[in-house]
């Protein structure tokens, strides 16, 4: 899944302090578009679940609220921060302050030479399963759990610096988001209202070039997102590399 082209289809959060739960937000979100069968076959999710719920900038504030009551926790903190960054760019949202720590990065720690640090295997192998497995809240539970118990194994307070020195790399969605994120937003945005946008771009000899591009769609080869697009400067089709481009901004 890519930060910025595919979709969020449920918000799920848990506000607590220490083993007490002191709230919870679950929402469905409508994306715009079908729901991938893949996806729904994993967590049974389905277009008609989501039809008619709010939009992804609808539901952001109510859920950057919650976020901003204490420092957001999740596992694989890279992958949910590109996704939550990338919308919190479109919608115009103020990020939430301050640190996100990894449960990933601290079950290393935790529980050196594992095989594997998914979420899924580390709840299964220390009996931390929630009822509800691959829905937004009860994976959120389910890091919960993990956090306390990392936390524990790990021999650490709750301190926010001593906690973020476990997690690895440090994350923050104003200044460490990953701009790729952002920046496939922003093309996102433009692909489906059909605008241009002004560009800058850095060329294969290191070059900055600045250009009018009308995005066409999205692709991919050996790892890298690219987005296929009409480039005013040259009057063809182009593909540019997404991390080769340095700013994107309303065409003039």
């Amino acid at each position: 899944m890519i930060a910025g082209v595919d979709r969020i289809v449920e918000m799920g959060a848990v506000l607590f302090e220490g083993e007490q739960v002191l709230e919870e937000h679950a929402q469905l979100i409508d994306p715009g578009i079908p729901m991938p069968p893949a996806a729904s076959r994993i967590n049974g999710i389905t277009d008609d679940m989501l039809k008619g719920r709010p939009t992804v900038c609808e539901a952001l504030p109510c859920f950057l609220g919650l976020l901003s009551q204490g420092t957001p926790v999740a596992h694989n903190a890279c992958f949910d921060v590109g996704f939550l960054s990338a919308d919190i760019a479109l919608a115009g949202c103020t990020p939430p302050p301050g640190p996100v720590l990894d449960t990933r990065g601290m079950a290393k720690r935790a529980f050196p030479g594992r095989f594997s640090y998914s979420l899924v295997n580390l709840v299964r192998d220390n009996n931390l399963e929630v009822p509800g497995a691959h829905r937004a809240l009860a994976d959120a539970h389910a890091c919960r759990l993990l956090f306390l118990l990392c936390t524990a194994v790990i021999g650490m307070s709750d301190g926010t610096g001593a906690l973020r020195g476990a997690c690895a790399p440090p994350l923050d969605f104003a200044e460490n988001a990953p701009r790729q994120a952002r920046t496939a937003a922003l093309l996102q945005q433009a692909l489906q209202e059909g605008t241009p946008v002004a560009i800058a771009y850095r060329s294969a000899r290191g070059e900055r070039t600045e250009r009018t591009i009308r995005p066409l769609g999205f692709d991919s080869a050996g790892g890298v997102l690219m987005v296929n697009a009409f480039c005013e400067l040259r009057n063809t089709e182009r593909t540019f590399r997404l991390d080769a481009i340095l700013e994107v901004r309303p065409a003039e």
